[in-house]
């Protein structure tokens, strides 16, 4: 009957944009966490462990492992995704997926689940919460905070997918490569490249003084792009290349497909290699550039396939 009650509790609460709640972040920082898991002496990893927790259990440490960015970031779609996701469980009144979460002495740190928690506080959930417990070291679990961000149904922008991928290259989080980086957040390997070149100039820069080489650390992918071209690193970010270059893509993409130019582009490689040529003959140059960090293997095989000597018979 209690079960029962429960269910009837959270069915009965009114969704509304007004009320839409944000769990309260715990504020902790990557070293404090650090600290925190070092005392608490983990075990050795076990793999991921089932269970279910009460939510008092249950704190976020958006810092850590909020990819996405702070509270203010993206904060109408976020809302947007939070009201969809309460709307859902108030009719259902059975538990979303489980949460993954990263264990410190009694708190577990939510990974990936951060508007499902939401929603859950959202209807005024009060049973225990399905989780799943990742055992590993401070850098695996901020690993697998980003690609629980990157699979999650509200799409992280290009944006928000280059400043994890810069935070990632600058904390050298998981001694990743880039080729690592790329792959842990969907960035193309090429700009990950760019990124390990990029912050290694900067750390080497004779020019920066005492004071701006401390400020590094602290720089956003945009701010440094501004300085490696020689700029003072200050510049207004209300703008957002990445996204609008992904924009301008899909746009030009769908352009092509309502005007069947994709048929006739896949139809025969030949012909339009030599068509792209003849609009431009800097374009094959610019487009092998643009590809050569996601395929650089390929690029490299057909190089010695086309120059090694013909066998002779």
């Amino acid at each position: 009957m209690a079960k029962s009650n429960k269910n009837r509790a959270v069915r009965n609460t009114k969704v509304t944009w007004t009320n839409v709640v944000r769990p309260k972040d715990s504020g902790k920082t990557v070293e404090e966490l650090r600290v925190e898991s070092d005392a608490a002496a983990q075990q050795p990893s076990q793999g991921q462990q089932r269970r279910s927790v009460p939510r008092t259990s249950l704190y976020l440490a958006e810092n850590v492992f909020q990819w996405r960015g702070g509270a203010k970031e993206d904060r109408y779609e976020r809302d947007k995704h939070i009201h969809a996701l309460a709307t859902a469980l108030k009719n259902q009144t059975t538990p979303f997926d489980r949460l993954t979460v990263w264990p410190v002495a009694d708190r577990f740190y939510v990974l990936d689940g951060h508007h499902r928690l939401a929603a859950y506080d959202t209807v005024g959930w009060t049973k225990a919460i399905p989780v799943e417990v990742f055992e590993g070291t401070l850098d695996e679990a901020m690993l697998r905070a980003i690609a629980g961000n990157i699979r999650d149904k509200l799409r992280m922008t290009p944006r928000q997918k280059s400043e994890a991928a810069w935070r990632i290259t600058k904390e050298n989080i998981g001694k990743l490569n880039a080729e690592g980086v790329a792959e842990t957040t969907g960035i193309s390997r090429r700009q990950a490249f760019h990124m390990k070149r990029t912050w290694k100039e900067l750390n080497g820069r004779s020019d920066f003084s005492e004071d701006q080489l401390e400020k590094l650390p602290g720089i956003t992918w945009w701010q440094a792009r501004d300085l490696k071209k020689g700029g003072d690193g200050i510049v207004a970010e209300d703008w957002d290349a990445e996204t609008w270059i992904d924009e301008k893509a899909t746009a030009l993409a769908e352009l092509m497909r309502k005007k069947n130019v994709e048929h006739a582009l896949m139809e025969n490689p030949e012909i339009t290699a030599m068509a792209l040529r003849r609009m431009n003959w800097n374009l094959p140059e610019m487009l092998i550039e643009e590809w050569a960090g996601d395929y650089r293997e390929l690029i490299v095989e057909l190089a010695k396939r086309f120059t090694e000597p013909e066998e002779e018979f």
